[in-house]
């Protein structure tokens, strides 16, 4: 008889245990079900906000392009100028940003940043020519030519720069100093945002 009470002891204890484990691995199922299930919404979270910020950036990075390419829209000369002249080129290939202003020839940084620019200048005459390209008041760079018996000459030059929002850059023809097109595009001036800062 103590075998038969030993052994319906034993399996009360089997299955109360058995129970018990049953009941511990529910539990922890269910501790792990709600976990994933906080885990697939906090993915799900940062997935929406990884979305958010990509768009963020390539809005960003349409708003930082800043490239303008002009000429001159004339058939003649330009100058010679008794005072220095802002040259304004008015045919516009491009101006994404729109920080170039064909009305006063004057490009304007609104984004900080190092900015390239470049300029080609034509005469065809016994005048000469003296071009600038200027940053606010201050001469960048320059071509200077003096006639020559084929009439023709050019020149061309360039300059990397630090802009700060609202700086101006444009080109200068000097005083007593003439250009010329003939709306083929020989004197031109352009520019791009290298690097926002």
């Amino acid at each position: 008889m103590k075998a038969i009470l030993g052994i319906v002891c034993l399996f009360y204890f089997l299955a109360l245990s058995r129970a018990q484990m049953s009941t511990q691995i529910d539990n922890q199922m269910q501790s792990d079900a709600s976990s994933m299930a906080n885990v697939t919404k906090r993915l799900s979270e940062l997935a929406g906000r990884l979305e958010e910020l990509e768009k963020e950036l390539r809005a960003k990075d349409k708003g930082t392009s800043v490239i303008f390419s002009a000429t001159l829209n004339k058939n003649g000369y330009v100058g010679p100028f008794n005072a220095p002249t802002t040259i304004a080129f008015t045919k516009i290939h491009v101006n994404l940003g729109n920080g170039y202003n064909p009305s006063t020839g004057i490009f304007t940084a609104y984004r900080k940043g190092i900015y390239f620019f470049t300029f080609t200048a034509f005469l065809n005459s016994n005048k000469q020519m003296f071009v600038s390209l200027m940053k606010n008041n201050d001469m960048l760079v320059g071509v200077w030519d003096s006639y020559t018996p084929d009439g023709n000459d050019a020149g061309s030059n360039t300059a990397i720069v630090q802009l700060e929002v609202g700086d101006n850059v444009y080109v200068r023809l000097h005083e007593e100093k003439q250009i010329y097109d003939d709306g083929a595009g020989y004197t031109s001036f352009s520019g791009f945002l290298l690097l926002p800062l």
